[in-house]
């Protein structure tokens, strides 16, 4: 039996009214599912807002999205296509099935958590580690250790088991050259850019701003750190961060 999704006005207005009728839904994860409705193409019956739009718009947390969405899933409110580095999730609203009153469970691919480790993961080494962690000390003018049993160490090897040093340095130079010159220049550090919560949303933002058929850049050469000189790095330049930009989206297409 096929899925029946809501696309015209009337079919979403009538999908509203089911999630605000439905007693095993909670009330914020009835308002999450109010808010998800208004992102719906009304030709294709996709909606597409990050966990992170969808938190705001309903002003809930990125936690309450993530469960709401879990929840409409289990009682077969709403079908979804698990997003990956390129793009987010894709959301579609289950109508009832006219035949038995009640629409089959979706079958939905099971996402790995935000933690766990890919099954084939990169090669790692000391030195990739400590050229990231260097390009990041010129990028922020700080002094983060590459030194194993750090916890800037950690992370970093973590992130370069799913993603290349060039992804990581473009995360780098896209922050920098936000955040440089404001108050949030002191998020320029390992555990807000690397962490794979935080750094899932970066790398969407990654791709939505990339150019097509730019050539990828060679990883720059270590240099002497921020600390041993005692001065301050230049930051991020914008020709920088465009070749970032395209070595990322070079690596993943």
């Amino acid at each position: 039996m096929s899925l029946q999704f809501a696309t015209s006005p009337v079919e979403i207005l009538a999908w509203q009214r089911r999630v605000l009728s439905e007693p095993r839904l909670s009330h914020t994860a009835s308002r999450i599912a109010t808010s998800l409705s208004l992102f719906i193409n009304s030709r294709s019956g996709v909606a597409w807002p990050s966990l992170r739009t969808l938190a705001r718009v309903s002003n809930t947390s990125y936690s309450s999205v993530k469960r709401a969405i879990r929840r409409m899933v289990e009682l077969q409110l709403l079908q979804v296509e698990r997003g990956n580095a390129r793009r987010v999730n894709r959301y579609r609203a289950i109508l009832p099935s006219e035949a038995s009153g009640s629409a089959p469970r979706p079958e939905v691919e099971p996402r790995p958590e935000p933690d766990a480790t890919p099954a084939v993961a990169r090669p790692v080494d000391d030195a990739t580690i400590a050229r990231v962690v260097a390009h990041l000390n010129r990028a922020a003018s700080a002094c983060f250790p590459d030194a194993p049993g750090t916890a800037t160490y950690r992370i970093l090897r973590r992130a370069l088991h799913r993603h290349s040093p060039e992804v990581l340095c473009a995360v780098v130079d896209l922050k920098a050259a936000q955040w440089g010159q404001t108050e949030q220049a002191r998020y320029l550090r390992p555990a807000t850019l690397f962490t794979p919560a935080k750094l899932e949303g970066y790398l969407s933002e990654l791709h939505q701003r990339g150019r097509p058929g730019a050539r990828p850049p060679a990883l720059d050469p270590p240099e002497a750190s921020v600390c041993e000189a005692h001065g301050r790095s230049r930051p991020a330049s914008a020709g920088m961060v465009l070749r970032h930009l395209a070595a990322m989206r070079s690596i993943l297409e």
